[in-house]
């Protein structure tokens, strides 16, 4: 192969959309592209030059490895096999992969003999468990609520039922009443044009009133709010949608910090516009819900997990419309709204479970250790 052809092929699959591993062949990584680092959660410089059946030694990617195995010791091409790849930070990624051999006339170590491509699937082979996990969310949202107003009735109806026991059940039935109300109205302001009002904010001011009301709500919990307020005052921003989208995300912030974490809310000035940022550094978002997190209905672990939390409890959940609310005002170009999550390394799938109580976890004896193993981070740019 000349020195052009081989600087072309190089440019052209450090390009590529989908990783690329190429081998030697004697089985040594010779490459690994942009993708390949970033699907595989790998760096190239410290796997070049060694083996594959030692870089992906773990007994969870032996598929992985038995693709370049059929194709560098057996001869044996694949196409489009679908597998499950864990990555060290312990997410799992679902992968479809070839392996094929490049044209090369004879095994010379120090060149690639061969390559392996491979794409990420991961979102599109979560779809399907979204839409399951959604639907039967929204059943759930629905038949929790009207299960017990029929059972609270049916027992009103009784009429040797004493007074104590007939007035706990009327305030069981205004409840899920008020429950089923809440997702009618839900459902209906996402649907209803938004209107804008503009008015004077005083920054400092309004984050403290919001996040004071906050505090309130959450005072059960045992979680630092941290403030980075610019004194700004500005006429371009309606208080109302300030006050739902600072409502929206420092509540799922909360949610998602165990007690004895911190959340940190800034609001400054920048040249494309003003920037409202919460973070918090809590158990952060699996990879495989990353794609749907701003589509309603979904949620991050199974439903009934969801049956006796209260809004700011950790790992609350809920019917995941406020966040739907911020994705549809954002598309009417009301701000921009993007978000990065690195799930805690110490509770890798969305099913683990995380005490809640960062002083009792078993992984880390410090809140800082905690803070820097995982969080989520919303950022909302209002444009002037």
């Amino acid at each position: 192969m000349s020195d052009q052809t081989e600087a072309i092929e190089k440019t052209i699959i450090r390009s590529m959309n989908e990783g690329v591993i190429t081998l030697e062949c004697n089985g040594a990584i010779y490459s690994m592209n942009p993708s390949a680092e970033r699907i595989l959660q790998i760096q190239e410089e410290p796997v070049k030059g060694r083996s594959y059946e030692e870089v992906f030694s773990q007994p969870e990617n032996h598929d992985f490895s038995l693709i370049m195995h059929d194709l560098i010791r057996n001869g044996r091409p694949t196409l489009n096999r679908e597998i499950v790849y864990l990555r060290n930070d312990g997410q799992k990624v679902d992968l479809s992969v070839a392996g094929a051999f490049l044209e090369v006339d004879e095994c010379t170590p120090g060149t690639q003999n061969a390559m392996v491509v491979f794409r990420d699937v991961t979102a599109f082979k979560s779809l399907e468990r979204v839409k399951r996990k959604a639907v039967d969310h929204l059943s759930h949202e629905l038949k929790t609520p009207l299960a017990i107003i029929a059972a609270s009735v049916e027992q009103l109806g009784r009429e040797d039922l004493p007074k104590q026991k007939r007035e706990g059940n009327l305030t069981r039935v205004k409840r899920n009443l008020a429950r089923l109300t809440a997702i009618q109205e839900a459902v209906e302001e996402i649907l209803t044009p938004v209107q804008v009002f503009p008015a004077l904010i005083d920054a400092p001011s309004f984050f403290k009133e919001v996040l004071n009301e906050i505090r309130g709500k959450a005072s059960h919990r045992l979680v630092t709010f941290t403030t980075r307020i610019e004194p700004i005052q500005t006429q371009v921003l309606d208080p109302a949608i300030l006050r739902m989208v600072v409502d929206t995300l420092v509540k799922n912030a909360v949610e998602n910090t165990p007690d004895g974490g911190e959340i940190l809310i800034s609001f400054g000035k920048t040249p494309a516009g003003l920037l409202l940022e919460v973070e918090d550094f809590g158990i952060g978002i699996p990879v495989s819900d990353l794609e749907f997190i701003f589509e309603g209905f979904h949620h991050t672990q199974e439903t009934d997990e969801y049956s006796s939390k209260k809004p700011f409890d950790f790992n609350a959940g809920g019917k995941g419309l406020e966040l739907l609310r911020l994705k549809i005002l954002a598309e009417e170009g009301l701000f921009k709204i993007s978000f990065r999550s690195r799930r805690c390394e110490y509770v890798p799938a969305g099913g683990d479970c995380c005490s809640g109580l960062i002083s009792s976890c078993p992984h880390v004896d410090e809140t800082q250790l905690c803070r820097d193993s995982g969080g989520t981070a919303f950022s909302v740019l209002f444009h002037f």
